[in-house]
C-alpha cells in the first residue's frame, strides 16, 4: 500500500471511529422548531430533554464534552427521549441553526423561568413539563436523576404541585417551600409561591419579611420587584434610605444593559439608552451613566471616563452610595493623571469617607489620591492606618485585602509610581 492509499486509509478509519464515537453519546435532534420537537414526542410518545445551556458557562461545555457522549447516557437518553439542546445566549459566531432557534430560546427562559445554567428540562410526551435538574454530575449521577422524570413520586415539578396544594395558606409553609424552590433554582414555582405568600401576608413592611423579599428577588419578573420598584419610601423607612434603588438598580442594569453586552468593544449606547429610557424612565439616567462609565473603564477609554465621572458625580452625586463614589475616585487614582480631575476624584473620595469613615477600603483610596496629588507624608500615615485596620480584621477577605493594602503602602514609602497611565 503506497503512502497515499494509506494516509486515505487512515482519514476513513479516523471519521469511522468519530462518528462511531458522536453515536455512543446522546443524540441531540437538529433543525427542529420548538413546535416541531413536541409534536415528534408526541408522535413517537418520548418524553422531551432540553439542555438549556450557554456558550459562557464552563459548567454547560463540561456536561458536553465529558458526560453526552458516554455509551451509557446516549443508551439511556436515545431510548427514551427526544433530546434537545437549546443555547440560551447570543454571539457573533451563532450559526444559522441556532439562530433559527432565537425566538424559542427566549421563550424557553420566560415561560420556563431558567435562573441557572446548565438547567435541564424534562416535559412529558405531551409537552407537558415534570422535572427539573440544574448543574453537572457524573454520569452515573446524571442518569439516576433524569430518570426520576419518569415517576410522579419523583418528578420534581409534580411534587412542587402537590407540595404547594397540601401547605394552602400558610405563611411559613408557604415561605419554606420558596427556599426549596430557590436552591435548586426553580424560577416557575419562585414566582407561584412568593405570589401566594405575598396574598396571605397582612403586611410584609418589616425588617424581617422585607428581608426575605429581598432574598427572593433576582428578576423584574418576580413580585417582589414590583414592590421594591413601586413602593421605594415605605420599604427605605423600614431598610434604610436607598435600599429600593440599589435593590432595582442591580436588576435592571443586569437585564436590560450588561446582558446586552458582552464586555468588549462598545455597545449600541444609543439604542440601549433609548429602550431603558422607555421601559424604566425614572431610574434610566442614572443607570445608564454608570453602565457608560464601566464600558469606558472596561475599554481602557480613560480621557472619556473622567470627563463622563465628572458630569455623572455633578447631576447625581447626592444618590451615589459611598462605596461607589469611592470605586469611581479609585479608578481615577489608579489610571488617571489629570489634576484637575484628581483633585474632583479627591473631593469624591472624602465625601464617601465623611459617610463611611471606618471602611478601610474607602479609606485606602483618599490615601492613594492624597499621594498622587504630592500629600505624600499624609497619604502615607492613612494608608498605614488601613494597612492595621486590615491586620486585625477576621473577615475571610481580610488576609488579601491586608496584601493588597501592604503593597501599595510599599510603593508609596519608596516614592514609586502607583497608577498605570
Amino acid at each position: 500500500m503506497n503512502l497515499q492509499k494509506l494516509t486515505l486509509f487512515f482519514c476513513l478509519m479516523l471519521a469511522t471511529l468519530t462518528v462511531s464515537a458522536q453515536d455512543e453519546g446522546i443524540r441531540f435532534t437538529h433543525g427542529l422548531s420548538w413546535k416541531a420537537v413536541l409534536e415528534k414526542a408526541k408522535r413517537e410518545n418520548k418524553y422531551i430533554f432540553v439542555d438549556c445551556f450557554t456558550t459562557w458557562c464552563g459548567p454547560c461545555k463540561m456536561m458536553s464534552r465529558d458526560i453526552f457522549p458516554q455509551k451509557n447516557v446516549g443508551d439511556f437518553f436515545n431510548e427514551k427521549f427526544v433530546s434537545v439542546k437549546m443555547q440560551m445566549d447570543r454571539t457573533a459566531k451563532d450559526d444559522e441553526e441556532v439562530k433559527a432557534r432565537y425566538a424559542d430560546a427566549d421563550f424557553l427562559a420566560k415561560e420556563y423561568a431558567v435562573m441557572a445554567y446548565p438547567t435541564f428540562l424534562y416535559f412529558t410526551p405531551q409537552g407537558k413539563l415534570v422535572h427539573l435538574v440544574v448543574g453537572t454530575d457524573s454520569a452515573k449521577g446524571f442518569i439516576a436523576k433524569s430518570a426520576a422524570a419518569f415517576d410522579p413520586e419523583t418528578q420534581y415539578y409534580t411534587r412542587m404541585e402537590n407540595a404547594r396544594k397540601e401547605v394552602g395558606s400558610d405563611p411559613e409553609k408557604v415561605k419554606s417551600l420558596v427556599r426549596e424552590a430557590k436552591k435548586v433554582y426553580d424560577g416557575v414555582n419562585m414566582t407561584k409561591l412568593m405570589k401566594t405568600w405575598l396574598q396571605v401576608m397582612p403586611d410584609v413592611y418589616n425588617k424581617e419579611d422585607l428581608a426575605f423579599l429581598d432574598e427572593m428577588t433576582m428578576r423584574s419578573e418576580d413580585p417582589g420587584f414590583t414592590i421594591f420598584l413601586r413602593q421605594p419610601a415605605k420599604v427605605d423607612a423600614v431598610m434604610g434610605k436607598g435600599f429600593s434603588a440599589k435593590k432595582t438598580g442591580q436588576i435592571i442594569a443586569g437585564e436590560e444593559l450588561y446582558s446586552k453586552w458582552k464586555g468588549e468593544g462598545e455597545p449600541d449606547m444609543k439604542g440601549l439608552e433609548s429602550a431603558l429610557k422607555k421601559k424604566y424612565p425614572q431610574q434610566a439616567g442614572k443607570l445608564f451613566g454608570m453602565f457608560r462609565l464601566n464600558v469606558y473603564q472596561r475599554n481602557g477609554q480613560w480621557d472619556k471616563f473622567q470627563a463622563e465621572a465628572r458630569r455623572f458625580v455633578e447631576k447625581y452625586g447626592a444618590e451615589i452610595a459611598p462605596a461607589e463614589l469611592s470605586s469611581l475616585a479609585g479608578s481615577i487614582a489608579r489610571n488617571c493623571s489629570d489634576p484637575a480631575c484628581l483633585q474632583s476624584a479627591l473631593k469624591w473620595s472624602r465625601q464617601a469617607m465623611e459617610a463611611e469613615a471606618s471602611e478601610p477600603m474607602i479609606k485606602s483610596v483618599y490615601a492613594h489620591l492624597l499621594y498622587r496629588l504630592d500629600r505624600k507624608p499624609e497619604g502615607i500615615a492613612l494608608q498605614k492606618e488601613v494597612v492595621a485596620a486590615y491586620a486585625a480584621s477576621t473577615e475571610k477577605s481580610g488576609e488579601y485585602m491586608l496584601k493588597s493594602a501592604k503593597q501599595l503602602l510599599e510603593k508609596m514609602e519608596k516614592g514609586e509610581k502607583t497608577w498605570k497611565n
